[in-house]
């Protein structure tokens, strides 16, 4: 078993989380450049993903820092394909807290995926004593992520105003939290 093998995150029988490496160059450009238009409503990077090896050189950079516990990216995989990303953006470690991002194929959406990822992925670094506070920061705006943190059973804190600036525009920001018990 190889090092990314012992690293992945088994969600269901159909679901499971992969360390992020450029193997995944090829399919997550695809599902990037064919959700372009819905990925930027909520995202600024989707605009500077121009071509396949902007997408595989953000993937060799995730995984460098995936190993060194700077970050952690996974690709998220349905039926042994990639349909997205769910990543700890930022991780303090002083005070054991992630900050959760991801994004899902629009295709794959609808099914469960993501929340069952996300509560895979809280619950194997809680179980592990590596994070205490998980958060997750989404627009006001993005019902979808809003959903999605509630379904995992966030906590919503407040609302930052004005708080990313998106295509031209401030948007406020909802903030939700999961503190693990396992700490």
């Amino acid at each position: 078993m190889n090092d990314n093998q012992q690293d992945e995150i088994h969600v269901t029988e159909h679901i499971y989380l992969s360390p992020a490496t450029t193997d995944y160059a090829k399919a997550l450009y695809h599902i990037i450049d064919s959700n372009r238009v819905f990925f930027s409503q909520f995202m600024a990077w989707p605009k500077f993903v121009k071509c396949e090896s902007d997408t595989a050189n953000f993937l060799a950079d995730c995984f460098v820092k995936h190993q060194r516990d700077q970050t952690k990216t996974y690709v998220i995989l349905h039926n042994n394909l990639p349909v997205g990303l769910l990543s700890f953006n930022y991780i303090d470690k002083n005070n054991k807290t992630a900050y959760l991002g991801y994004w899902l194929d629009s295709k794959a959406q609808g099914k469960g995926i993501i929340t069952q990822a996300i509560q895979a992925l809280t619950h194997h670094y809680a179980v592990k004593k590596i994070i205490k506070r998980f958060v997750i920061k989404c627009a006001v705006t993005n019902l979808k992520s809003n959903q999605v943190a509630k379904r995992c059973g966030f906590d919503y804190e407040g609302t930052l105003k004005q708080a990313e600036y998106l295509n031209d525009a401030f948007y406020d920001q909802n903030i939700y939290s999961l503190i693990s018990n396992y700490i």
